[in-house]
């Protein structure tokens, strides 16, 4: 795609995000060929477009953004797409024996303090499910779950290995204008039940080869929106060769890696078990712990180990809110995160790959404000600039990615996203971020822009005709579910019909 002309944003409550939480209650942003030339007061933005050439004065698309914040596009390092969500492994169609009432539910591996092997066998399951998809049926999913990324403001994801077939999620990132590191759902073992010895299920050379074909397919994307990420699904699903190679391909390439780590109270026991050491230390004899490490959910390490990750500079990221729906206590179980945040370590949100229906950035915000607030007793141990920092530029320094995007600032990519602020909810507020984060929500997100692309206005995509992905997707997760899943087509129809 060629840069797009001039777009002026102008007259927007601006959060910048940048490292001084700066804000401009009237502010504007201008973004020239697909970079923000200008970002601050209204009268500053307007000298500066008053700067610009004939040709690019007549080109600009003017914004009026008076009645909306304005904000970063929100950076999501920790994703993964499992088949929209609802027809995961995980997922509500999945819940027995009745699947429409809430009562029935019981606690899942994630909950309880986390059952690890069952977890282990989970993961390993499920790394034959993308190679079971039809090339057509991987590429309407990956499509359907992107839009929704999209749709709720993020502009910049991070894949910790996917149900899909990585080329499609690469196709779908190119197609809909995101910015995404790709990954694979990589391991080649597991932990299994009622085992004593971690059980090899693949040659670790053939997961890293389907990396490297992963990373060249990016390579062909001359945007550079497009990205390959190494990722294990779970420390307790790779060998040792698994993770030296991991570690290799990153340093080799100068790449993020991203696990889950220390996420749940007895990983520690059972790792301990099956490879005789824990999983941060074992993350260090790997060569995996480094300033590029993406530690996901970690929350369990014990100090010896905080003191090595706060040492290596390595990037904390939690999910908030989806810890609730599936019993996990990342954030109570220890009130470590934020602790180890104030003693240094860089702690970034995402959504994870089964929490709310639609992308859930904003949700995420929400609650990483009032639960760590909540756990400290101190009503600013984070405050809504906080959250937002953690959304956007501390997700794209977990990335890599933070010279380019994160912030609104002179040079950087013009990602940004335009939320409506007219509405009762932000009467007399004078800070609307506080407003959004409280009453708001994914679903208020009423623009979308990437690389100075508009991709979303009034909360409809502009790129793709949303009605036919939204088709597609339901009749390939009919197939998928019915052939991979067995699920009753019974079932199937009862949660489509609504939407036929």
């Amino acid at each position: 795609m060629s840069h797009p002309d001039g777009l002026l944003i102008r007259g927007g409550h601006v959060y910048t995000a940048d490292e001084k939480a700066r804000t401009h209650p009237e502010g504007s942003v201008l973004a020239v060929g697909g970079l923000i030339a200008a970002v601050g007061d209204v009268r500053t933005v307007d000298e500066a477009v008053a700067a610009l050439g004939p040709r690019e004065r007549a080109g600009l698309r003017v914004i009026d953004a008076s009645r909306t914040m304005v904000l970063p596009g929100f950076v999501n390092p920790h994703w993964h797409e499992v088949l929209g969500r609802g027809l995961s492994p995980f997922g509500p169609s999945r819940r027995q024996p009745d699947p429409w009432r809430d009562q029935e539910d019981v606690p899942g591996p994630f909950a309880h303090g986390g059952d690890v092997r069952a977890l282990s066998a989970t993961f390993e399951a499920a790394c034959s499910f993308a190679d079971a998809l039809e090339e057509e049926e991987a590429e309407a999913v990956a499509e359907y779950s992107l839009l929704l990324q999209l749709k709720s403001g993020t502009t910049t994801f991070g894949d910790v290995g996917s149900m899909n077939r990585p080329e499609a999620l690469v196709a779908a990132t190119d197609r809909l204008g995101l910015r995404g590191a790709v990954s694979v759902w990589a391991g080649d073992g597991m932990c299994a039940p009622g085992e004593s010895r971690f059980r090899r299920t693949r040659d670790a050379a053939e997961v890293l080869d389907r990396l490297e074909r992963v990373r060249l397919t990016t390579a062909t994307h001359d945007s550079g929106r497009i990205r390959v990420m190494p990722s294990a699904i779970y420390t307790a699903n790779m060998s040792d060769e698994l993770g030296r190679g991991l570690a290799a391909f990153a340093d080799r390439h100068r790449l993020p890696f991203a696990t889950h780590l220390a996420a749940l109270p007895d990983e520690t026991d059972v790792m301990s078990h099956y490879f005789g050491i824990s999983p941060v230390r074992r993350c260090a004899e790997l060569g995996l712990l480094n300033d590029r490490l993406i530690a996901v959910h970690c929350a369990w390490a014990d100090e010896e180990e905080w003191g090595m990750l706060r040492r290596a500079r390595a990037r904390l990221n939690h999910s908030p809110a989806k810890y609730g729906t599936t019993g996990e206590s990342a954030m109570s179980g220890t009130r470590s995160l934020l602790r180890m945040a104030r003693a240094g370590l860089e702690l970034s949100l995402s959504t994870d790959g089964d929490g709310l229906p639609i992308g859930g950035m904003a949700e995420a915000m929400r609650q990483t404000w009032l639960t760590h607030n909540e756990l400290f007793s101190d009503n600013t141990a984070v405050v809504p600039t906080d959250a937002l920092a953690m959304a956007t530029r501390l997700g794209a320094r977990a990335l890599l990615w933070d010279e380019e995007i994160g912030s609104l600032q002179v040079g950087k990519r013009a990602d940004l996203v335009l939320v409506r602020t007219d509405d009762w909810r932000y009467l007399l507020r004078p800070r609307p971020l506080e407003g959004f984060l409280l009453l708001g929500g994914s679903t208020d997100v009423d623009t979308v822009i990437v690389d100075g692309r508009i991709l979303v206005s009034s909360g409809q995509v502009t790129c793709v005709p949303e009605q036919a992905v939204r088709e597609r997707f339901v009749t390939a997760v009919t197939q998928i579910a019915g052939r991979l899943f067995q699920v009753p087509a019974e079932t199937l129809s009862r949660l489509t019909a609504r939407f036929a």
